[in-house]
């Protein structure tokens, strides 16, 4: 057995691979996959800490591929994804020279869309969410950009950030994507500004339980970027937690996340640029077995985490915008197979457009 079938074989037979997020079965990538691990539990451990390499901390080439990621995202900071990525110099190089061309092709942002609209059909038709509107008040101290801006930020940038840990998920066993004759050129929105993130120091006691009871239920050790955003707002947060906290043990939050991330991997498949940073290439540029199987489990770790915090942007965005005002259906989501109720379907109305982010307040498809 080589190098790479036996950290396969290593990788597929862990079954307690960390996740910063979630504490449930995860979603096959496929039947065969030396990843899949049905019935796997997703707990990150106490203690444990997530290594990210800041811009300033940054080698000078991760710093030179830093400032394209934020350029071909369109956003002004480098998403903690890639900080982490950075951790593994060489995979990083490896892994931007094969998905940058994907992230220059339009399509990339098309189906980032697409995952934002279903994930907002499925909240809108399973969730009851209470009308968060007028519940902003005022944030903890003068904050921009403003709350509609917040949540167009990340409606936009989570969907693409968990298509590419998606697309890696599979890239580690081999091509992930299809090819296609010069994709069309990317156009998408620009966000000259980022989110404010609350500090804990700036934290109140309100919002430091609200953290805490997060921590206690999900098992986190950190407390993620967007709640550190909304928390700004501590009035709406309160409101938002009150609404969001008991669904989060739901078998239906449970359920309708799992299918977030089987539609993210199912999505991969119509990128229309390959990408491929199998095991035996990395272990080929210099990663030991010890590194690759490290990052195998925070790739997947960012991915499961990613499936919950849009379903959490998403909630407090129909919140904003009034609510469902509708009982939640009974039971768990759809069944596996079937079609989402249209109530309110989205669709892509036209194609994106390269707008600021106070065009886009919104549900996703215009977000997005």
């Amino acid at each position: 057995m080589g190098s790479g079938q036996a950290l396969r074989a290593q990788v597929a037979g862990d079954r307690s691979i960390v996740s910063p997020h979630l504490r449930f079965t995860v979603f096959t990538l496929q039947s065969d996959s030396p990843f899949s691990s049905s019935n796997t539990s997703m707990r990150w451990k106490r203690g444990s800490r997530l290594r990210l390499v800041s811009e300033a901390d940054a080698s000078p080439r991760a710093r030179e591929i830093f400032a394209q990621v934020r350029e071909r995202l369109g956003v002004p900071i480098v998403p903690p994804l890639f900080q982490a990525y950075a951790v593994f110099p060489e995979f990083l190089e490896l892994h931007w020279r094969s998905f940058h061309p994907l992230i220059e092709s339009r399509q990339f942002f098309v189906l980032g869309a697409r995952l934002a609209a279903e994930c907002y059909t499925r909240a809108h038709n399973y969730f009851a969410i209470d009308s968060l509107a007028g519940r902003k008040a005022e944030p903890a101290e003068n904050v921009t950009p403003p709350l509609p801006q917040v949540l167009d930020y990340y409606q936009y940038l989570d969907p693409l950030l968990l298509l590419i840990t998606a697309a890696q998920m599979l890239a580690f066993e081999g091509t992930a994507g299809v090819s296609a004759e010069a994709p069309d050129s990317a156009r998408h929105a620009s966000f000259p500004v980022a989110p404010r993130l609350l500090s804990d120091s700036e934290a109140t006691a309100a919002v430091q339980r609200i953290w805490e009871e997060r921590r206690r239920i999900l098992e986190l050790a950190f407390v993620s970027d967007e709640h550190r955003a909304l928390a700004c707002w501590p009035e709406f947060y309160q409101r938002y937690w009150a609404g969001m906290k008991d669904l989060l043990q739901s078998p239906l939050y449970t359920d309708c996340q799992y299918r977030i991330g089987e539609s993210a991997t199912k999505l991969v498949r119509e990128l229309p640029v390959p990408v491929d940073t199998a095991i035996p290439q990395l272990l080929d540029a210099g990663l030991d077995n010890d590194q690759v199987y490290s990052l195998v489990r925070v790739n997947e770790a960012f991915l499961q985490a990613l499936t919950g915090l849009l379903l959490d942007i998403t909630f407090a965005r129909i919140g904003l915008e009034g609510g469902n005002h509708k009982e939640a259906i009974a039971g768990s989501a759809a069944p596996a197979g079937q079609p989402l109720p249209t109530e309110k379907p989205l669709t892509l109305e036209k194609p994106m457009q390269s707008e600021s982010p106070v065009k886009q307040s919104g549900t996703p498809t215009r977000a997005a």
